[in-house]
């Protein structure tokens, strides 16, 4: 979880105003938690770290705080410490973040550890090794299984699921959409059971169809991939 204090300290570094780092302090101390054992809550005690849930402000506090890691690789990368996966004059090291998901693509090095060392002690975020993985791309056995070691985590392999879609060097196959197709697939045999017809069209309609919708706007799917997705619809 963040520490209030680094997200008040990028605040500061990013030249917000002194009255509106005071009002998220003000937000951020105010929370309060409790624990319940038994059915039977505790005392309340305030809460150092983390945002609130619900609030529609903690996600973009959140995304602030996570912008120190983009400054830490760029500092590196300035520095001549890391090189960008593909030669290029100038610009940001590539770094692709949603929420508290994050893709780095970078050399087959032992950096990235001594970075999220840097990043859980100036933010309290700690890398989820354990969900995490490797995926090499012309990069040997051996070396990969060093880093696997290493930092904790699992090889994957291209393409592989990111954000709900698969992402890979080449252009994907049927196969590729399995994840997406077992998911609506899951999403209606969980509902027909206790739904009428109509319950059925809404399902379809406000759930089932925006997620197809979000995959045809990155990717033009095959006829094939189609036929199955309507086939699953109209069960």
């Amino acid at each position: 979880m963040v520490e209030h204090s680094a997200i008040l300290q990028m605040l500061e570094a990013l030249s917000f105003p002194e009255k509106w780092i005071r009002w998220m302090q003000a937000i951020l101390s105010s929370g309060s938690s409790t624990v319940i054992l038994n059915g039977v809550p505790g005392k309340q005690f305030l809460c150092k770290r983390g945002v609130r849930q619900g609030d529609p402000l903690s996600p973009l506090l959140f995304v602030l705080a996570a912008e120190l890691l983009q400054y830490v690789i760029n500092q590196a990368h300035q520095l001549g410490i890391l090189a960008l996966p593909i030669p290029q004059h100038g610009g940001s090291f590539p770094i692709v973040q949603y929420a508290d998901d994050t893709l780095l693509v970078m050399q087959a090095t032992l950096l990235p550890e001594g970075i999220a060392k840097f990043f859980l002690a100036s933010t309290g975020l700690k890398v989820n090794f354990g969900k995490s993985s490797i995926v090499p791309i012309n990069v040997s056995q051996d070396k990969m299984l060093v880093l696997s070691n290493t930092f904790g985590c699992q090889i994957g392999a291209l393409p592989f699921t990111y954000l709900g879609l698969p992402l890979g060097t080449t252009k994907p196959r049927i196969a590729d959409f399995s994840p997406l197709i077992d998911k609506i697939e899951r999403r209606l045999s969980a509902c027909s059971v206790y739904q009428f017809y109509s319950g059925h069209l809404e399902m379809v309609n406000s759930v089932i169809t925006p997620t197809v919708t979000y995959a045809m706007s990155t990717f033009k799917l095959h006829v094939g991939l189609i036929e199955n997705i309507d086939r699953a619809r109209k069960q």
